[in-house]
């Protein structure tokens, strides 16, 4: 489980989160709220990306600031952009990731292609990254945290730039997995008729 526990966090003069104190069980549950409340620096405290200026995160109930490798090694994270490498293709940016994952060399391969395959990608597994669209650099963004047996997904705006065909596989893939995920998206309509938690973050009290 994945505990919030008095979270906060500031940006200079800026508060963003405050006082947030929540538990994520196994499942997909979808951060809501206004433009700007927070939702993806929610998203990047939980997937250890940033430590807040208040409170803790808990995992398993250690705090995630002194475990960190511990926690990553169970982690799928696809924020909204990723720096990919340009000049190397789709397939060998997952067998890197997977690498840093510790998957062997064989297993890797066989979950690239499949997942390649599942997002829609497997014509173009040994293309450049640099010849990708907005839409497919998406899709190897969400192949890449779904490596592995991932323990806990973090999904920002999954679907985004995808047309609403992909989008559902997308969610297909998402919805089928025993983990715990923790997703943002602008597009609730094409959760319908899914099962999901829904945490609404409040706008920050101005000091």
């Amino acid at each position: 489980m994945l505990d919030l526990n008095n979270i906060g966090q500031r940006y200079g003069k800026k508060q963003v989160l405050s006082d947030l104190t929540h538990r994520f069980e196994s499942g997909v549950s979808v951060i809501t709220g206004p433009s700007g409340v927070g939702k993806t620096t929610l998203l990047r405290l939980c997937a250890s990306a940033e430590r807040p200026s208040q409170g803790e995160v808990r995992w398993c109930g250690e705090v995630l600031s002194r475990t960190p490798r511990a926690f990553r090694a169970g982690l799928g994270y696809a924020p909204q952009r990723i720096d990919f490498p340009e000049d190397i293709t789709g397939m060998d940016f997952l067998l890197h990731m997977a690498a840093l994952k510790k998957i062997g060399l064989r297993e890797a391969k066989s979950q690239g292609r499949a997942l390649l395959d599942r997002l829609g990608l497997g014509r173009d597994a040994d293309g450049r990254i640099r010849t990708y669209s907005g839409g497919m650099r998406r899709r190897l963004g969400l192949a890449q945290a779904f490596l592995g047996a991932p323990d806990i997904l973090i999904l920002d705006e999954p679907t985004a730039e995808l047309d609403p065909q992909t989008a559902g596989h997308v969610n297909d893939l998402i919805f089928e997995k025993d983990a715990i995920v923790l997703m943002t998206t602008h597009l609730a309509e094409s959760l319908s008729g899914r099962s999901f938690a829904t945490l609404n973050i409040p706008m920050a009290q101005a000091d």
